[in-house]
């Protein structure tokens, strides 16, 4: 018995060594160490790629946590905008993506899909289309959806294949994670998280407007 089970043995030892020397950080972009105050305390990242909604120059910067396959980010993607229309200039959203949804479809994809969006300027009519479509966003509905904005098809297939947005969806859970996001959507001002408005007139009330 000895001489059949210890080869089998050294076999599963040897693969996870090997696992261990080929073992990365699954976030390997994002040093929370890097990101933190004198305090210690972790402050948000703004990446390179994250969409901004409004005037980048507004006094005012609110950071979201949203899935597109979540009804609450849907209603209040609709109560920022109004809120936006309203008071130009004032507020700029920086939006970050956070697929949670699995069923009917995973909404993983319609983040990779809005990341390459956004890379040819055109994330806004994107996230609208996405919200509209947010109860199935299949792979066809998301062609579609890149079809009728006009997207760059070659451009659009590049970036979807590349591991640029893959790396950034997984920065932006990581980000998430460490700000111990429990659920979406989830508001940041001043890099404290709030207590989201259910109306315009909470969301003036709260931001001074």
């Amino acid at each position: 018995m000895l001489i059949v089970f210890i080869p089998a043995i050294c076999i599963v030892a040897l693969g996870m060594y090997v696992r261990i020397l080929q073992y990365e950080p699954l976030y390997p972009d994002i040093n929370p160490e890097e990101f933190e105050n004198q305090t210690g305390e972790f402050l948000i990242p703004i990446l390179p790629n994250d969409p901004v909604i409004g005037d980048r120059k507004a006094p005012i910067t609110l950071v979201a946590f949203e899935d597109f396959a979540c009804p609450a980010c849907q209603q209040q993607s609709t109560i920022l905008n109004n809120v936006l229309q309203k008071h130009p200039g004032k507020i700029k959203i920086i939006w970050k993506g956070l697929p949670v949804s699995e069923f009917p479809y995973s909404s993983t994809p319609a983040h990779h899909y809005a990341y390459c969006a956004n890379l040819q300027n055109k994330f806004d009519e994107f996230k609208e289309l996405a919200f509209t479509n947010s109860d199935n966003l299949s792979s066809n509905t998301l062609t579609s959806i890149s079809g009728n904005m006009g997207l760059d098809t070659e451009k659009l297939q590049t970036c979807l294949e590349s591991t640029d947005v893959e790396l950034y969806t997984q920065n932006t859970q990581q980000i998430a994670q460490i700000l111990n996001v429990q659920a979406v959507p989830t508001f940041f001002i001043d890099n404290k998280q709030i207590q989201n408005p259910t109306n315009e007139a909470g969301w003036e009330a709260l931001l001074n407007l």
